[in-house]
């Protein structure tokens, strides 16, 4: 039987920790890639959050890649000197192609690797791995690990609101048309991420209805409370009004993370975000 103890857990940066916070966790967190002028620089260790904000709103254009192979390989091999086995829980498939590199990588050590999409990502992808951990201590057999944390995964939920629909428009979401519209309007979509997508929710009008109306979104899926990781990207008011918004009995807020350079890349600065899986 393997247990939590003799396991070491792997997440990709779009987990919104660094390497030495993920630490803290016992999470080690290999970077993504932010790309500007044609130049990759690993996320949260040679570039970090707050560079990424300033160069968005400088109007520089710059793009997010996948986990590079070697850093999962070299992850991996150290990892396999002090643990039995590692876990590797990242970001969406349909978002990323960080869980095909993973794989690709993890064929070479057997079944003492193995990859599993969270279908989600930030504060999502951090329920999906706890809710693994806990399966390993309640004694879940390695080989039906991830059949274990379906039912789960699928029920995780995220709300992502952005400010302004000009990084929605750059990333190829939403067409030129309905971007002007919007900015004219100020119309904003609530983006749910669900099943391992994002996926178009309700429009609202303004920054402050779109807080009520993720707010709504959360109690409609969790009205009998839940697990949260709140996420930002450079807006701590606008994430505190939303702590506040869903605050109530049942609802355990676990943390406020960065939201990554993935999320503030493509839904821009001073977006925020709520990730809710089932309490346990």
């Amino acid at each position: 039987m393997r247990t939590a103890s003799s396991v070491a857990f792997v997440a990709d940066s779009t987990l919104g920790l660094s390497p030495e916070e993920g630490l803290r966790y016992g999470i080690h967190v290999v970077p993504q890639q932010v790309v500007w002028k044609d130049k990759a620089y690993r996320d949260l260790v040679e570039i970090g959050p707050e560079e990424v904000l300033a160069l968005l709103e400088k109007g520089e254009r710059l793009s997010t890649s996948q986990v590079a192979p070697e850093d999962l390989r070299a992850t991996y091999e150290a990892l396999l000197r002090t643990h039995e086995r590692v876990l590797s829980v990242h970001v969406s498939g349909h978002l990323s192609g960080t869980v095909a590199t993973a794989s690709a990588v993890a064929r070479d050590y057997g079944e003492r690797v193995k990859v599993l999409d969270s279908w989600s990502l930030n504060g999502g992808l951090w329920l999906v791995l706890e809710e693994a951990r806990r399966l390993l201590w309640q004694g879940v057999v390695w080989e039906r690990l991830e059949e274990a944390v379906a039912p789960y995964r699928e029920r995780v939920r995220g709300y992502v609101l952005p400010t302004t629909l000009t990084y929605l428009h750059r990333s190829g979401r939403i067409s030129s048309l309905q971007s002007l519209v919007g900015s004219v309007l100020r119309i904003l979509p609530v983006l749910e991420v669900k099943g391992g997508r994002v996926l178009p929710g309700p429009r609202v009008r303004g920054f402050t209805e779109g807080l009520r109306k993720v707010a709504e979104l959360f109690r409609r899926d969790f009205p009998g409370g839940a697990l949260v990781h709140l996420a930002h990207a450079g807006n701590l008011e606008g994430v505190s009004a939303l702590g506040k918004q869903v605050r109530e009995e049942g609802v355990e807020l676990l943390a406020t993370l960065p939201a990554g350079a993935a999320v503030s890349v493509h839904a821009g600065p001073g977006t925020v975000a709520l990730f809710a899986g089932p309490r346990r």
